[in-house]
């Protein structure tokens, strides 16, 4: 098997974004299927992407975690994310991709943050929605479908606004299943969200919890508190679980030996990243290659 091809909007069709700049596109589900093979094998999102189903059904690899697809269900997938197709019925829907670029022409990048389904500590990359929200926004990506083939004055403007309805229609959809604390206050959000975004940042440097609150002007125990109080998790399991997750996008890739992901990771040497590897998946690095790679060569 090769290694995941790490795909930009443009290289998903090939006849799309010759209006849209590169960084946005939009599609019925198995009219996009029909003319890319783009999904047959993993992959590295360079992008955002939305995906709802209205009929059929199937599954995917996201993040190396089989989810089923069905009729109601959204999936919100983040750039860096690694996707792979395992199964499609008939699955019939919409799918919408574009780039922080294309947002933030309007909003600014910390709106994208904001929402919970884009936070590295959001277990699922998807919410389930009730059919009152289903045919909402199954209207709205028919409106824009209208607006993306017509290809007139403000477009791409109208198009931003509607990817941010939709977007909030799934924070309310998150909300309303997991209900916030009500002594929750602004500023707490603000800390998990910054600290969030410092992780993302510098994993590769340093996974030391105090070294995150020095940026964040906090004490490691407040930071630590907060942590616990905002995701249930200590700090140190969110960093942690951010270098897992790298470390296994990483793997993904099959001509990088262990000892190059060791390096890029800053561990001190190859063994202690199989130990800290292993400590946190239950097995090595090797292993967990390989399992990917069997179960990827037999869909």
């Amino acid at each position: 098997m090769s290694e995941p091809k790490s795909f930009n909007i443009d290289e998903l069709r090939c006849n799309a974004f010759t209006r849209a700049g590169k960084h946005f596109d939009l599609a019925r589900h198995e009219v996009f299927m029909s003319e890319t093979d783009g999904f047959a094998y993993p992959h590295r999102h360079n992008y955002y992407m939305l995906l709802l189903a209205t009929s059929g059904n199937g599954s995917q690899l996201i993040d190396f975690k089989a989810y089923d697809v069905k009729p109601g269900r959204l999936f919100l997938m983040s750039p860096g994310m690694i996707h792979a197709w395992e199964r499609d019925e008939g699955l019939k829907g919409y799918v919408l991709f574009f780039t922080a670029d294309f947002f933030t022409q309007r909003y600014n990048m910390n709106k994208l943050y904001e929402f919970p389904f884009y936070s590295s500590s959001y277990e699922h990359p998807f919410v389930d929605l009730d059919e009152r929200n289903h045919e909402a926004c199954c209207t709205l990506l028919e409106q824009m479908l209208a607006v993306y083939h017509e290809n007139k004055t403000g477009m791409m403007s109208m198009l931003r606004s509607y990817v941010n309805v939709i977007l909030c229609r799934a924070q309310q959809v998150y909300e309303d299943r997991f209900q916030a604390n009500p002594s929750e206050t602004p500023q707490l959000r603000d800390i998990i969200q910054r600290f969030e975004q410092l992780i993302d940042l510098h994993y590769s440097e340093t996974r030391l919890v105090k070294d995150y609150a020095k940026l964040l002007h906090l004490t490691p125990n407040y930071l630590n508190a907060v942590a616990k109080e905002k995701t249930g998790q200590s700090a140190g399991h969110l960093i942690r679980h951010r270098v897992m997750l790298e470390a296994k996008r990483m793997l993904a890739h099959e001509n990088r030996t262990v000892g190059e992901i060791s390096d890029a990771l800053n561990f001190k040497d190859a063994a202690y990243f199989c130990r800290f590897f292993k400590k946190y998946e239950a097995t090595t690095p090797e292993r967990f290659r390989k399992q990917l790679f069997s179960r990827a060569g037999h869909r």
